[in-house]
């Protein structure tokens, strides 16, 4: 896409830095970046591509009770996945800013055939003095805000196991409902005095067969739908963001329900002491990424963290609690919370050092463990 073989190429370059529309992605997936620059290239007709990503690698040494009773060690990417993303930018014409952006993600596994090679980004975005539009599939919008904790964006969070060998989970189902990545069609508003808004629609969550038989019998008429709100000033955020998804029976063979949800948090900062949290309820879903669910026993579904930071210099400190519960089981339900403690010297601008100790707990005792961490990112 660059042009007549005439190109400028710079390395982190300051007057062309991460478009909003890159930095926003990485945020929203729960990356907070030190660094917010990006290898660019531009063409002398008004073209420019950008790359940027991050590698995040971590050591694992956990103590689990379920599946069996055993300790374990591996090495893995942690709440993120290795992420590479590619911007392209056309020239500004008719008052329209229009780029498109693919990212590609990557796991870190033992051998090959483990690997997990994919890509979450693929879509283009339009903006202009109305806002902006992204069309394609890119990150959600319920939940957003809630991910951008510190315990997650740098670090590893929820394990799924011993065997953990995909990105793990962060604060999901144990904080925050995890927003995805969808294919669908999203408007954001400009700032308007601090306050913004999105609002998009988006391909229907999808009823599992395997978990549920009666799935071959629904129908997905009308998209799900997102939106959330966020007002921003000096040193603190308040946001609030909802879904609402219907699914239909073909034959009557379950009741028609819908899947909603709601959530409301905010951060404050002073000087180098940051404090933030979230609440979130969900209806016909569980505490995970969106599915959608026939089994009566799910009916509600709530979360919520607290995480509090402190940075001094190049080192950040942090702690960080959350609990989520969910009707998934009949009688005593599916409650667990999760605490994170953990610690980041930014030994560059680039590369970023990481411990972090976790510990998960059920109100029946199964599937408790705890993990010290240790890991490095670099972002680009």
């Amino acid at each position: 896409m660059i042009e007549n073989n005439n190109v400028f190429v710079s390395s982190n370059n300051r007057s062309f830095r991460k478009a909003p529309l890159a930095a926003s992605l990485l945020l929203a997936a729960g990356v907070c970046s030190p660094a917010l620059a990006e290898v660019s290239f531009e063409s002398d007709n008004g073209w420019k591509a950008g790359f940027n990503g991050h590698i995040p690698i971590f050591a694992v040494f956990g103590n689990y009770d379920q599946p069996t009773d055993e300790d374990s060690f591996t090495i893995t990417t942690g709440f993120n996945p290795a992420t590479l993303q590619t911007n392209i930018y056309a020239p500004t014409q008719n008052g329209l800013e229009v780029s498109g952006h693919f990212q590609m993600n990557a796991n870190i596994a033992p051998g090959d055939a483990n690997a997990d090679f994919r890509s979450r980004v693929s879509e283009i975005a339009v903006a202009g003095d109305f806002g902006k539009v992204n069309i394609g599939k890119g990150f959600g919008i319920y939940g957003v805000p809630a991910i951008g904790d510190n315990g997650s964006a740098l670090g590893v969070g929820l394990i799924g196991g011993p065997d953990q060998v995909a990105a793990t989970a962060g604060r999901i189902g144990n904080g925050y409902f995890y927003a995805n990545f969808t294919p669908r069609v999203m408007y954001t508003s400009n700032s308007l005095g601090g306050l913004q808004f999105k609002v998009g629609l988006f391909s229907p969550s999808k009823v599992s067969e395997a978990d549920f038989p009666a799935a071959a019998d629904a129908e997905y008429t009308m998209p799900r739908i997102e939106a959330n709100v966020v007002y921003s000033g000096n040193n603190f955020s308040l946001w609030s963001s909802g879904f609402t998804q219907d699914v239909d029976s073909k034959t009557g063979a379950f009741d028609s329900y819908t899947m909603s949800g709601i959530d409301f948090g905010g951060s404050i900062s002073f000087g180098g002491l940051s404090v933030r949290g979230n609440y979130g309820m969900t209806q016909g879903t569980g505490n995970g990424v969106f599915a959608a669910r026939l089994d009566p026993n799910e009916e509600d579904a709530s979360q919520w963290y607290v995480e509090t930071t402190y940075q001094i210099n190049r080192t950040t400190l942090g702690v960080s609690y959350g609990e989520g519960e969910d009707d998934f089981i009949a009688g005593d339900g599916d409650d667990t919370d999760l605490t994170m403690l953990f610690a980041r010297y930014a030994a560059t601008d680039h590369l970023t050092l990481m411990a972090e100790y976790t510990t998960l707990g059920t109100r029946d005792g199964q599937g408790e463990y705890d993990a010290i961490i240790f890991g490095s990112q670099l972002t680009f």
